[in-house]
């Protein structure tokens, strides 16, 4: 009978034990909850406390902030497109990689532009073929924010656009390319 006191005392003991861990977790959870609806409250009030109060602007300063939002120089839309220094976008250089791709059926067509750009100064310049099938007119597609008037001059009535290297279908290594020039049927001077 002395055993079964000892069972019931160790029962009992673990018993009391695993209702505190209870009630502790249970205190836990309430803190908890207590603490993030408070950061919640807080949060809100420091939203409207960063929100910028224009009237702290002299008549100066929120001319110039609105002046340098509209730039009549430059194109709507277009700010990011431009350097600082003229307004206009960066040059092509003559080092810069240009890749030209034939996306005709005219056999050679891209080694004889190549010949035609190292004739305007470029100096670095691959030939290959465009998978994305025939083209009618030349496409032009910089890789980056830049132009450059010998190309618009060799190509009066391509497409111009500004693209990446991942939607150029085509059989060269295209690391580095500034410019890639789809020359279509529009500008066939082989067959010509």
């Amino acid at each position: 009978m002395a055993k079964k006191k000892k069972k019931n005392a160790a029962g009992i003991f673990f018993l009391f034990f695993l209702k505190a861990i209870v009630i502790i977790l249970g205190l836990v959870i309430l803190a908890m909850g207590a603490y993030l609806v408070k950061y919640t409250l807080t949060a809100d009030d420091r939203k409207q406390e960063q929100e910028f109060d224009e009237s702290l602007l002299v008549d100066s300063d929120r001319d110039e902030l609105l002046a340098s939002d509209t730039d009549s120089s430059k194109p709507e839309n277009e700010n990011l497109l431009y350097d600082d220094s003229d307004g206009s976008k960066a040059d092509l250089g003559a080092d810069d990689k240009i890749v030209v791709l034939n996306a005709t059926e005219t056999s050679g067509l891209a080694a004889a532009w190549k010949d035609k750009l190292a004739e305007a100064g470029f100096t670095t310049i691959e030939t290959g073929n465009y998978f994305g099938g025939s083209q009618d007119s030349t496409r032009i597609v910089y890789t980056e924010e830049i132009s450059s008037s010998k190309i618009a001059e060799l190509f009066p009535e391509a497409t111009v656009e500004t693209g990446t290297q991942d939607n150029i279908e085509c059989d060269l290594d295209k690391d580095g390319v500034k410019v890639f020039i789809i020359i279509g049927n529009s500008d066939d001077i082989v067959s010509q």
